[in-house]
Order: structure tokens, then C-alpha cells, then sequence
């Protein structure tokens, strides 16, 4: 195992949208509206966007005839960040109210509700707790993660659903997505694990965990929550894109504030004559964009 730790910095990178295929445009709207509180957002294109009342997170487009093909590269998962514990436990009554299977696991420096939508597509409901963890381990073996009190833990642990639920603070499982819930990270099958932190590294992310004994890898951003883009072989060495007419993630955003950044990713991606935006393909077969944020203080 090795770790190396991302400079306390600023996020270099900020997820913006992502784009799936579905088979059901219907059925996977009335999905990620019903049981995950999204909300319809404007949107062009035969597709739908959806996420808070202020930015749109997840755009679905048909296409599909199939649903997401196992042993491919392209996304595990992708993960939502809630804005407290609060929202997080409002997540998970939703769930439980409308009868919606779900994975509720304590990663120590994250909690998550894992779900699928009816296509395959993973998806995580995230609360990100970095108080909680203090090291990984240093002393060679199996992976562990130790707490901020010094206690060892799996990282794969079960929630306690019953005490998560008691910080739900009385809020209204009925309401839709907390207006400050974002894109939390990206978690992608890939062919190999060290030519994808390379050429990741290249737009701007920093390594953090690299396992090759367990098949994974993750990355930060530049702030002291390392867990911005995740990948793994899982998929089997050597894994090729999903063929095109399965449900997938075809596409997704990147935004940076840092002009740097910006420029030391043309070595990976081409310009976007009309927009000015990075345009690409990454290890994974996806297509991304990238594109720098307007400076504020102007």
C-alpha cells in the first residue's frame, strides 16, 4: 500500500455534470425524482437534467438498449455529497419510506447509501466526515484505516441505521434534494491502475491511495479530502469501454479555478475552438470537459 497525502490546498477540480444513457428515459426520471429527490432542472436536448433547484448534477439521455454491461470500463459509481448529517439521515428515511434497497456503509472518512437505479448505473449518497479519520495504516498488511481516537476500522464497516436516523433532525424525508448537494467524486472501472494516476495526475488530481494488491486506487484534488476520483481493475485487466448501446456514463464536467491548472491539462485534452473549453477522452473511454471558472474578484 502506498499513500501520499494532497496539499491542503483549495479544490483544484470541481465536479460539474454527468451524463448517462438509459434505456427508459421515463422510468429512470420517475427513479432518481421518486426515490432520490432530484429535481427537474431546464435542459437542452432530447434528455432530461436533473439535480437541485440551482444546479443541475445529472443529465439522462436515451439511447440505450440494454442495461449497464458488467466486465467493462467506465464508471462504478458515482457519488452525490449532502451538505450535513442531517441531509444524509433525510436521505436514508426516504429510502426506508419508499421501500428502496440500499447499502449503508461506514468508510470512517465518508458515510454512504449505495443504490442502483433500474439500469445499473451505482450511485452514492454521501457525508463526508474527515474528523472522524486519523491515519491509514502504515505497518504493511491488509488495508486498515484507524480513527482520530487511534481505533482500528475496516472501512467497509455497516451503518448503524437506527442512530443515523436519530440525526435526522425531524426533517421531511418528502422534500427534494438539499439545494447544496453536489457531485462528491467519480468512482471508474479502468484498464490498469498506474497509466490512469498518471494521466490523471495531468489535469490536476493528486494520488493519494494506491492498493494494487485490492485492485484500486484513489485521488484528491488539492483539499485535505483525498477521495476526489476513485478507480479500480475490478472490471478485469485490460478492460475495454462498454459497448455503446449499454446504459453508461457517456460523459462528464470538470471545472477549475486555477488558471495553472487549466493550462497544464492541454497535454492531455484538446481546446474547444467555440467554447475555450478541454475537450477529451479519459482512461476509462469517457468523455469529459473541463473547463476553467471565471475569476469572481473581476
Amino acid at each position: 500500500m502506498t499513500c501520499t497525502t494532497a496539499q491542503h490546498l483549495p479544490e483544484r477540480l470541481i465536479w460539474g455534470p454527468v451524463t448517462l444513457s438509459v434505456t427508459d428515459l421515463n422510468r429512470a426520471e420517475a427513479f432518481w425524482t421518486g426515490f432520490l429527490g432530484f429535481v427537474r432542472r431546464p435542459a437542452e436536448g432530447p434528455g432530461f437534467a436533473l439535480g437541485t433547484p440551482d444546479r443541475t448534477l445529472v443529465v439522462l439521455t436515451p439511447g440505450a438498449t440494454g442495461p449497464v454491461a458488467r466486465g467493462h470500463a467506465g464508471m462504478y459509481h458515482v457519488a452525490f455529497r449532502m451538505p450535513s448529517q442531517a441531509e444524509f439521515s433525510r436521505r436514508m428515511r426516504r429510502f426506508l419510506d419508499r421501500g428502496l434497497v440500499f447499502s449503508p456503509v461506514d468508510h470512517l472518512m465518508s458515510k454512504a447509501l449505495y443504490v442502483s437505479d433500474p439500469d445499473g448505473h451505482g450511485i452514492e449518497i454521501a457525508w463526508e466526515t474527515p474528523e472522524r479519520f486519523g491515519r491509514f495504516s502504515d505497518e504493511g498488511g491488509p488495508f486498515a484505516m484507524f480513527d482520530a481516537e487511534g481505533r482500528v476500522h475496516s472501512g467497509r464497516e455497516r451503518l448503524d441505521v437506527e442512530a443515523e436516523l436519530a440525526q435526522a433532525d425531524g426533517t421531511d424525508p418528502a422534500l427534494a434534494l438539499h439545494r447544496d448537494a453536489t457531485v462528491a467524486h467519480l468512482h471508474l472501472h479502468v484498464p490498469a491502475l498506474d497509466p490512469a494516476l498518471t494521466w490523471f495526475e495531468g489535469l490536476g488530481f493528486a494520488r493519494n491511495l494506491h492498493l494494487p494488491d485490492f485492485g484500486m486506487a484513489d485521488m484528491g484534488a488539492g483539499a485535505s479530502y483525498t477521495h476526489r476520483l476513485a478507480m479500480n481493475i475490478w472490471a478485469g485487466p485490460g478492460a475495454r469501454p462498454a459497448p455503446a448501446n449499454s446504459a453508461r456514463l457517456l460523459s462528464y464536467w470538470l471545472q477549475t479555478p486555477d488558471v495553472a491548472t487549466f493550462a497544464g491539462a492541454r497535454m492531455r485534452l484538446n481546446e474547444d475552438t467555440q467554447t475555450g473549453d478541454l475537450v477529451g477522452t479519459d482512461p476509462a473511454g469517457v468523455t469529459l470537459r473541463l473547463q476553467v471558472l471565471p475569476d469572481r474578484s473581476l
